[in-house]
């Protein structure tokens, strides 16, 4: 669709735009909805790029010449559905304002980025199947906010943008209307924690993000993200267990055994407390060992376990299959009898063979999906004595990079909804703020590894 930039340039209503812009993109076939903008930017032969921008909701910039390619920067900082919003509103920048590079701000609005929101709410939310959805939903001519989340969620938007899309195009918001009056009502209503009360996710909006941004999230780790992922892994992780060291000594002691080897002095019976992060280390050191291999096993676990280990008084004790049962402090499930542990081992073995036999002809998204649930039934099996935490996100890192993929760490400041989203998955089958946590941790450790 090269040729619509010229048709852009004879239509100056933003609504008119969005609406030939689905005609000629879906070619009058039915629409399915949420329409997903971040494909659009690559069938149009846009590259779009996550990163953090700060005060920016995005970028666009053009292409130099006829062989090079313009290029979307998207803000990793705001909600899926704002990303969503930047990727419609610099499609539009690309169609009428493709012969300069466009800055767009948190807040205020030029003439060309107010027209840019319009063209990017017109093709989120086509107007006809707007009416059309607030008609299903209407009591007396009205829609109530219970209502507008559900129509929201339908399009994939902030129920913010499409609160106001119904109450000044179709007229349909009970009340006072007035922009302040409707966002104090908004501020009363708190629509994010009624969408978590009415069962409402963002999934399918991560996995559709996820499965357009296989162009970035393909990532060989050479030294570089090796170095950071391993100071940012072993920080984060080390603090979620209990450890308690800062930044600036977690990255002091790594680089100091990535130097010394066993004779650094943190691998040392003196500093008991600094043991586990020389034991991260070396189990890193051998997530990430080279060459790669193409295959992947779950017994790979009791290696990783026995390297978590492997710089204590007692190296010995790693990679030890439980012996008794345990209680799980802190989790919501009994982990397996130990009897049964090998057993249940196997069973998740053919689940990763099979995944791997798979993964060529499988989405991205359902492959991290996949790979977090097989996480989590390894961590409910509960294989070993201790570790069993590190040892398993360690796992989960495994099967990402043996896949090609962004390896991820959590931060310590996620862990409550780390916590939550287990608690969640322990406790009944629904997967989905496990999915949702882990595909905006991998996003965000993209950033950080590709900076």
């Amino acid at each position: 669709m090269n040729d619509f930039q010229s048709v852009a340039k004879t239509i100056n209503n933003a609504r008119q735009l969005a609406e030939e812009y689905l005609r000629q993109y879906f070619k009058n076939k039915q629409i399915s909805f949420p329409i997903n903008p971040f494909q659009m930017l690559l069938d149009e032969n846009i590259k779009f790029a996550i990163r953090d921008f700060g005060h920016l909701e995005g970028v666009y910039i053009p292409a130099d010449s006829e062989d090079d390619i313009a290029i979307v920067g998207i803000n990793i900082n705001r909600p899926i559905a704002r990303q969503r919003f930047t990727a419609a509103h610099e499609l539009c920048h690309h169609f009428r304002d493709f012969d300069k590079q466009q800055i767009c701000p948190i807040g205020s609005k030029s003439g060309s980025e107010r027209f840019a929101d319009e063209f990017a709410s017109r093709i989120l939310m086509p107007l006809e199947e707007l009416r059309s959805q607030v008609n299903k939903r209407q009591r007396n001519g009205y829609v109530e906010f219970d209502g507008v989340i559900e129509i929201a969620d339908f399009f994939g938007v902030s129920f913010e943008s499409c609160l106001f899309s119904i109450a000044y195009n179709i007229h349909a918001i009970p009340g006072n209307t007035e922009p302040n009056e409707l966002k104090r009502e908004i501020k009363k209503y708190k629509p994010n924690n009624r969408r978590k009360e009415l069962g409402f996710n963002n999934l399918n909006l991560f996995e559709e993000l996820i499965d357009s941004y296989d162009h970035a999230l393909k990532l060989i780790p050479n030294e570089f993200v090796r170095n950071v992922f391993q100071n940012n892994y072993i920080y984060n992780d080390s603090r979620l267990e209990g450890v308690d060291v800062d930044i600036e000594t977690s990255a002091e002691i790594v680089t100091d055994i990535r130097m010394s080897k066993q004779s650094s002095l943190y691998c040392s019976e003196e500093n008991e407390a600094f043991l586990s992060i020389a034991g991260h280390f070396a189990l890193y050191s051998d997530v990430f060992a080279k060459p790669i291999p193409n295959e992947c096993s779950v017994f790979e676990t009791i290696t990783l376990n026995r390297k978590l280990f492997s710089c204590f008084p007692h190296p010995e004790f790693g990679g030890q299959l439980r012996k008794s049962n345990t209680m799980v402090l802190g989790a919501n499930f009994c982990a397996v009898d130990y009897n049964d542990i090998y057993n249940e081992l196997l069973k998740v073995e053919v689940e990763v063979l099979l995944l791997y036999e798979n993964r060529r002809e499988i989405p991205i998204s359902q492959f991290i999906e996949t790979a977090v649930r097989l996480h989590h039934e390894l961590t409910i099996i509960h294989p070993f004595a201790d570790g069993n935490g590190r040892t398993l996100r360690a796992f989960f890192n495994v099967m990402m990079i043996r896949n090609g993929l962004t390896p991820v760490y959590i931060k310590v400041e996620d862990k409550e909804e780390y916590l939550s989203a287990l608690s969640i998955a322990d406790t009944s089958t629904n997967y989905a703020p496990l999915y949702e946590f882990y595909f905006k941790a991998i996003l965000r450790a993209n950033v950080e590894l590709t900076r």
